[in-house]
């Protein structure tokens, strides 16, 4: 089958193919298809050895004979023994030069009865025109020209064609139809043409007998073939005909300079012939275009080759280049090596079969630098100039204001399109619907809590931020210079007090700077400092004088911050104060992942031992489905809790005076909440009435256990209480038989918060005592059978 590939390329003219005669079709369409030359360069898929037409809708090529089966033209060759080679050597596999332009075709032709044509192209046999005349004779004709060079036009006769150029078509038409007719006017242009027949031979890729447009130039038939194959050459690609050599191609000045010279236009029975491999170098390093290049002859120099190259890289470094040659007829080891440069007399030492030329990159050594890096408004290198010191590098405050604090500043006023309400309303669901870990709180509009950008964490199931400063607190005690003593190739980590040389302008720690130093500025999350040191934002809401965002003081706690927020309501209710703080809730978060894993493993440790503990009589798997239910809700459940990192203050449950609470130290974004007091009680779990109950004082546990009304599957056990205060209290285990522990007379307060889990492996009692009604029935009748047996033996 016969496949035509078309490549665009730079510089190559090729026309459209040829096809068989057809005769006039009355009424074709009048088009001037003259053209100019158009860059395109053929790769065809071929399978030489059959001789057959295949239409791919666009043009017809034809392939006669060849030797074997051809591959696609943009199949990777096997690499040659110097590819190979190298690769062993420097562990690249380099590609050939210039291969890539036959490789690299695209996916589809070009129609061919549209090229362009160049204006001196001269018809011949084959080739078809389209011919349209008005006026006194009206005709409009497709007539091909026949292998005498001649046309034959109705009404006006035979007349010769052939060598005409198309530029003087119309004019020659005109004289031929004028001997006999006057007072018209005609149109004329260029169909189908005809084809050329040209063999490609020697070591090409695909080989053969290839039928090529009638414009058909050298490089056409070479890329017709797939290029020169591993062994072959693309500094001597020959031309022949007529029994002798018309051209010698050197393929290297069209891929460098376009050159094409010796890229003659193809004729009938021309052949192409490829020369085998010529002596290579590799070239690799520091260069633009690393690869396999073929030397032409014994002159080619450093120069040359970095010609075709496109020259050594910008970060090449001039003064050392290394040459790795090979002598064969060197005893013992047949490899050696040199270093030269790359500039003058140099570049042009000339080059041997086999040399690999390794151009090393430039030093990344700055000559006269000083770095400065971290919590800085430009960390950059900079220019060194002697007696260079601290101060000269960070002259005032503002060289310590990074960029990011001015994006964040400036987010917060970034305006946007306004959103209807509810869109906005969707947007805040969303954000509070989103991963724990990543969900932003959502305002009124919309739009992130404190403005687009503010660094502001949120807790984990709630809506609430985290606040913290716009600008990341410097280490004004501690910044280092990082110096290398080149003497040694040690490293000296050089200490200064930031603060005494920007603020305070201390001539002590204003040290002097050397070429390569790395001077460094932290922040207090870079190296923590005292907690003082730090800009602590901590929130205040509730039942407070003033709730709002609070900077700490050095050493203030609790009880000194709610004095300052303007002292507690009449309403607030103490026992219920809440302290939230971030690490606190990391850690029940992995505490809470360590619970949910070992109920996981005793739910599947307990269903294990139901399966080899089931009964064959019995009803299969029931009261293990049923237990595997209850654990998976509890599973679920404990999957749903969100840890608030609350912190239990044990608050006294009658206080009312600011002293009863616990002036404990806080840190930075801790949440402070100061509750109204509640009027009601909670009790959920395996109760009837999972619900808020009204608090009234001297209730126990057990009297509002008594108004939800306990289910039967309820495990009171296990029975939890949450207190106000963040504390637990749990039942005892001290009875075998439901014992409470005390717990069941505990007072509750308003707040607090009853669970009541369910049993894992319930079973109600008529179902309990039904299977052991059974059980003992069972023993009784084989008791009963085995006295029968004794009596009977005894008679």
């Amino acid at each position: 089958m016969l496949r035509t590939i078309w490549r665009l390329g730079g510089a190559m003219m090729v026309a459209a193919a040829a096809q068989a005669a057809e005769p006039p079709v009355p009424g074709a369409p009048n088009a001037w298809r003259l053209a100019a030359p158009v860059a395109v360069a053929p790769e065809w898929t071929v399978e030489p050895g059959r001789d057959e037409w295949q239409d791919d809708g666009r043009a017809r090529q034809r392939v006669e004979r060849g030797p074997g089966r051809a591959r696609s033209a943009g199949h990777d060759a096997q690499p040659s023994v110097f590819q190979a080679f190298v690769q062993q050597a420097t562990g690249r596999l380099l590609p050939v030069f210039g291969q890539a332009f036959f490789e690299r075709a695209p996916a589809h032709a070009p129609p061919t009865d549209t090229i362009p044509l160049s204006a001196d192209y001269a018809l011949a046999a084959g080739d078809e025109i389209l011919l349209r005349v008005w006026g006194s004779i009206d005709a409009d004709l497709r007539v091909r020209v026949d292998r005498d060079g001649m046309v034959h036009l109705p009404r006006v006769g035979s007349f010769n064609v052939a060598g005409v150029r198309a530029a003087e078509l119309e004019r020659h038409l005109q004289g031929q139809i004028g001997r006999l007719y006057r007072g018209f006017r005609l149109s004329a242009t260029l169909g189908r043409l005809h084809a050329v027949k040209v063999s490609v031979v020697g070591p090409a890729r695909h080989p053969g007998i290839y039928t090529l447009p009638s414009q058909a130039t050298l490089l056409t038939a070479v890329a017709a073939a797939g290029g020169p194959g591993t062994g072959g050459s693309m500094r001597h690609v020959l031309l022949r005909r007529a029994g002798r050599v018309v051209a010698d191609w050197d393929l290297y000045g069209f891929f460098v300079g376009g050159e094409r010279s010796e890229d003659i236009q193809l004729v009938d029975g021309d052949a192409v012939v490829l020369q085998p491999l010529g002596r290579t170098v590799a070239l690799l390093g520091a260069v633009d275009t690393p690869a396999i290049y073929e030397l032409r002859d014994e002159d080619d120099t450093m120069r040359s080759l970095l010609r075709y190259a496109g020259g050594a890289s910008v970060v090449a470094d001039p003064a050392f280049a290394q040459v790795e040659r090979i002598e064969p007829r060197k005893p013992g080891a047949q490899r050696s090596t040199q270093l030269t440069r790359l500039d003058g007399p140099a570049l042009d030492q000339r080059l041997a079969d086999g040399d690999v030329l390794t151009l090393k990159p430039i030093s990344q050594a700055f000559a006269n630098a000083v770095t400065l890096k971290g919590h800085v408004a430009q960390p950059m290198r900079y220019p060194h100039r002697p007696g260079m010191r601290v101060r000269d590098l960070i002259p005032d405050t503002e060289s310590l204001v990074t960029e990011s604090f001015h994006r964040l500043r400036n987010g917060l006023v970034q305006v946007r399109a306004p959103e209807a309400p509810a869109e906005a309303n969707a947007n805040a669901r969303s954000a509070l619907r989103a991963s724990p870990d990543t969900v932003k709180a959502a305002s009124p509009t919309g739009l992130p809590a404190g403005g687009a950008g503010r660094p502001d964490r949120v807790e984990e199931g709630t809506a609430q931020r985290i606040p913290e400063p716009l600008f990341d607190d410097l280490n004004w005690d501690y910044a280092t210079i990082e110096r290398l003593d080149e003497r040694t190739l040690s490293t000296r980590v050089i200490a200064f007090d930031l603060g005494a040389v920007v603020l305070r302008g201390d001539a002590a720690n204003n040290l002097e700077l050397l070429p390569g130093d790395v001077v460094t500025v932290y922040g207090q999350k870079d190296i923590r400092g005292p907690k003082d040191a730090r800009t602590r934002l901590v929130t205040v809401e509730g039942e407070v004088g003033a709730a709002g965002v609070y900077q700490l003081r050095p050493g203030e706690g609790l009880r000194a911050l709610l004095e300052r927020a303007g002292g507690l309501t009449p309403e607030a209710y103490l026992y219920g104060i809440e302290l939230a703080r971030e690490s606190v809730r990391q850690r029940q978060r992995a505490n809470l992942a360590d619970a949910i894993a070992r109920l996981e493993s005793l739910s599947a440790t307990q269903s294990a031992r139901d399966a080899a503990n089931r009964r064959d009589d019995g009803p299969p798997g029931a009261v293990s489905a049923a237990s595997g239910a209850a654990t998976q809700a509890q599973l679920a459940r404990l999957q749903r809790l969100r840890p608030n990192g609350r912190i239990a203050l044990e608050t006294m449950a009658n206080a009312k005076a600011l002293a009863a609470v616990p002036d404990i130290a806080l840190d930075a974004g801790d949440r402070i909440v100061v509750p109204a007091r509640p009027g009601f009680v909670t009790v959920i779990g395996a109760v009837a009435n999972e619900n808020a109950l009204l608090w009234r004082e001297g209730r126990t546990v057990g009297d509002y256990l008594t108004l939800a009304g306990l289910e039967d599957a309820a495990d009171v056990s296990k029975l939890i209480v949450l207190h106000a205060d963040g504390t637990a209290a749990a039942a005892a285990r001290s009875s075998w038989i439901g014992g409470w522990g005390g717990v069941s007379d505990s007072v509750l307060q308003p707040g607090d918060s009853v669970i009541v889990p369910s049993q894992l492996d319930y079973e109600t009692w008529g179902r309990v005592l039904a299977r052991n009604l059974k059980d003992w029935s069972q023993i009784f009748s084989q008791f009963g059978l085995g006295a029968a047996a004794i009596k009977s033996l005894r008679k």
